[in-house]
């Protein structure tokens, strides 16, 4: 599988643009703006079809490019958590209003539950639901790539904070029992800053501990 990370955004979050190379299907993870970055990375993947929009959770910092990038690619599908669904199109929930960032409301095609499966090309990924930092959030696993897109459920060494509205550290650690409980070869792509493994976050992250 096909993966480029861009960094977008004025909070510098990890946009994932992902292409199954065989059947030339793709998708965009965590679309935080809406740059000629973005499109040219799109282009370059080689990717034929922009299949899906994936959003990991609704605050602004990875949604704010995703109605525009909807538009470029109308054919192109939606997708958000249940519970975060709301914010695609409400600057409050987005968190947009409380930091004063522009808003470019939009709506989900298709809200996604826990164990839900799509697939992109040849490629399969199961949603599991990841509440904690927000409560819709969802990451994308990808058992036979041994692959997850986490959002800001954690980071290498640390966990995305929960004082915002819909946070709860409690929830947050259930979820991270879902990602410990992967194989520990799993690369873990999230929301800010490098790559990691679940095996060098159980080891080192003490929030996996």
């Amino acid at each position: 599988m096909y993966i480029k990370t861009l960094v977008l955004g004025p909070v510098s979050a990890n946009c994932y643009i992902i292409c199954d190379e065989k059947t030339k299907v793709g998708g965009v993870i965590d679309p935080g703006d809406f740059t000629p970055a973005l499109l040219k990375a799109i282009d370059e993947s080689g990717m034929k079809e922009l299949k899906y929009i994936l959003c990991t959770h609704g605050h602004f910092d990875h949604v704010q490019g995703v109605g525009r990038l909807k538009e470029k690619y109308p054919d192109s599908e939606v997708l958000i958590g249940e519970k975060d669904s709301g914010a695609l199109g409400d600057g409050f929930l987005s968190l947009a209003s409380l930091f004063g960032a522009p808003f470019y409301p939009c709506v989900a095609d298709k809200v996604l539950k826990n164990c839900d499966k799509i697939n992109i090309g040849d490629i399969g990924f199961e949603i599991l639901n990841a509440p904690g930092h927000t409560e819709g959030g969802v990451m994308y696993y990808s058992k036979d790539q041994k692959i997850i897109f986490t959002g800001d459920t954690i980071f290498k060494g640390s966990v995305g904070r929960t004082d915002f509205h819909g946070g709860s550290m409690a929830v947050l650690f259930n979820t991270l029992q879902k990602i410990k409980k992967l194989p520990e070869d799993v690369v873990i792509y999230s929301g800010h800053g490098e790559a990691t493994t679940v095996k060098h976050e159980t080891e080192y992250n003490m929030y996996l501990r």
